[in-house]
């Protein structure tokens, strides 16, 4: 577990840390003690009880609040340091409305530099703390009044500590992600990332890949609380060397993650956002503000539902102008772009939200996953990729699992749907396939253009799952229920009367709205097409076809031409005998057969004007 300092500058922190813990935060002093340190800046503290707890120390500079985002969105109890001789001062302020903000669960109230006041003015300070603290979020207990140099109060504050620090741990059996928040090269160990495990574990060996740059590497070793370890713990201070990662290739705001866990970086957060009551101003659309998440500080345009009014909340889209790592249910602090100035706080519900203007349906906000999933889906047409749950939700792979199986989803090629939109869509695209058969039986089926038009990218994914379950068949882009055979309504004897007429009338056929005159039937078009994917009929126009064997005749006639040399189209009419009506459709189709190719107004022989019959 972590605790952590908060308060404002020179109130003493960094002397009560050294006072817990023993240990004297000098960086440069520690580096030239050890040679190598894997957690600088950082202390461990042993309560007595067999505990460890990592201690962060928030340094007092113009980086101060950035530090301190980065390290309470990992703190289990913070140490809210105030000076009895200052009090409540503007940093403590703005520090207890991040620590607020980032939800942690526990505090303490430290009352630091008693020695230097009296015990009147000790006693107001002590009793206006406590008041103003009446009302947190965090689980504030009494405050514990201090004066470190003299060693006054640390065994009271070591107390509390244990007392209020939670039982709860975080789950191991989680994504690994440790936000990175210093990274430096040790001779023979390889770059040194550090930071606080957020969630899941990683072991020595394991392949690991930061995001969203994505170099990769190999833990080579293991640091907790100075010891080394063959695995991480979530929640705990690490210090991990990771072999074949480069230095310069880990900025700032990194997360650690195991290589082949299912992690997605994103340039949009859908976010609910809480402005302080003491915000300067309403948050509207095209507000630039700066997001801190983790250790990630990243510069965004707010695009709220609506305009969000100091102390109020309300949802809004981040569109980030880098790209970072986020999961469902993580907290994060937006400030101000100039003055620079905390206004908020924000609750991640959508960490990889769809491209196109926001849709805020109910549930977004929901505390059950179940909910919250099902307004996810609300606002996807494509669905969720079952693998992305733990990160789009923010629980454990264990607990996805579960989800991809209620009852109120279905899991169609590796997407979770609405079961009600799966079942309607099922319905809905095996009724349009017998309902083509019906009206088109000579059809091959139905195009999959057509069946999937207008009906969203579900239908995609609903006709593989059905040629998967052997309820459709899909031949050369026409979808068809399986048995399902193309018939004329006249049966096979109309077939061949439509094929012999069109074969007697040699290089001069009727169209098909002739032959249904003639023959006074209706339906020739699709029963032709029919006889042309049986090879009984070419299609040389739209509604007019040929018999192979006329246009054999026609070959043999560019045989001969093509002989000689170019020729014009009068050479062919005068061998055929047919009029121009017939004659400009005959050749254009065979120069898409690919028997003739058109130069200018000649044709020359092509590449198949010896090889198949056409139409074959």
């Amino acid at each position: 577990m972590i605790i952590g300092t908060a308060g404002h500058i020179d109130h003493g922190k960094t002397t009560l840390i050294e006072a817990l813990t023993g240990r004297r935060l000098d960086p440069l002093a520690e580096e030239r003690r050890r040679g190598i340190t894997l957690d600088l800046h950082f202390a461990h503290l042993g309560l007595g009880d067999g505990r460890v707890v990592g201690v962060v120390d928030v340094p007092g500079h113009e980086d101060l609040v950035r530090t301190m985002v980065a390290g309470a969105g990992g703190l289990d109890l913070v140490l809210l340091v105030i000076a009895a001789d200052d009090g409540i001062m503007p940093q403590t302020r703005e520090h207890r409305a991040i620590v607020e903000q980032l939800r942690v669960p526990a505090g303490i109230p430290v009352i630091t530099r008693a020695d230097l006041v009296e015990p009147d003015w000790l006693a107001l300070v002590e009793a206006e703390v406590g008041e103003w603290l009446a009302g947190s979020p965090v689980r504030f207990a009494p405050p514990v009044v201090t004066a470190a140099p003299a060693g006054r109060g640390i065994a009271e504050l070591r107390a509390a500590i244990s007392a209020a620090l939670p039982s709860a741990r975080r789950p191991v059996a989680d994504l690994f992600r440790l936000p990175v928040d210093r990274a430096f090269s040790v001779a023979g160990a390889g770059t040194v990332l550090t930071g606080t495990a957020w969630s899941g574990t990683v072991a020595l060996g394991d392949a690991v890949r930061l995001f969203p740059g994505g170099a990769e590497g190999r833990v080579r070793s293991l640091e907790r609380h100075g010891t080394a370890q063959d695995r991480s713990t979530p929640g705990e201070r690490t210090a991990l060397a990771v072999a074949g990662l480069e230095r310069r290739a880990v900025r700032r705001g990194e997360v650690l993650v195991r290589a082949g866990d299912p992690w997605r970086v994103t340039t949009a957060i859908d976010a609910e956002v809480e402005l302080l009551p003491a915000a300067s101003r309403s948050l509207t659309a095209s507000a630039r503000v700066r997001v801190h998440l983790g250790t990630a500080e990243v510069l965004a345009r707010v695009q709220p539902r609506e305009a969000i009014a100091p102390g109020r909340a309300g949802l809004v889209r981040l569109a980030l102008e880098a790209p970072l790592v986020a999961r469902g249910g993580d907290r994060l602090v937006p400030r101000s772009y100039s003055p620079v100035a905390t206004i908020g706080g924000g609750l991640v519900v959508d960490p990889l939200p769809p491209r196109g203007k926001p849709h805020w349906p109910d549930g977004l906000t929901a505390p059950e996953p179940i909910l919250r999933l099902s307004a996810l889906l609300a606002r996807r047409r494509d669905g969720v990729v079952a693998d992305e749950l733990a990160q789009l939700l923010g629980v454990a792979p264990a607990v996805a699992a579960r989800i991809r199986t209620a009852p109120a989803f279905l899991e169609v090629a590796g997407r979770l749907f609405p079961r009600e939109a799966v079942e309607a869509q099922t319905k809905s695209l095996l009724a349009a396939v017998r309902d083509h058969h019906r009206h088109h039986p000579a059809a091959p089926g139905i195009s999959l253009q057509t069946l999937r038009a207008g009906r969203g990218p579900l239908a995609g994914v609903v006709v593989e799952q059905l040629v998967q379950a052997g309820q459709l068949v899909v031949e050369e882009g026409w979808a068809r229920e399986p048995g399902f055979t193309p018939r004329v309504a006249g049966g096979d004897v109309l077939l061949d009367r439509i094929v012999a007429t069109i074969t007697e009338a040699g290089l001069a056929p009727p169209s098909v709205a002739e032959l249904e005159a003639r023959l006074g039937v209706r339906g020739v078009a699709e029963a032709c097409r029919l006889a042309t994917r049986n090879g009984r009929l070419v299609a040389v126009e739209r509604d007019r076809f040929y018999a192979p064997a006329t246009l054999e005749q026609l070959r043999a006639v560019l045989v001969s031409l093509t002989a000689a040399g170019p020729f014009a189209p009068p050479a062919v009419r005068e061998r055929l005998g047919i009029s121009r009506k017939f004659l400009i459709p005959l050749l254009e189709w065979a120069d898409q057969a690919g028997l003739t190719v058109r130069r200018g107004d000649a044709r020359v022989a092509g590449p198949a004007l010896t090889g198949a019959a056409p139409g074959k």
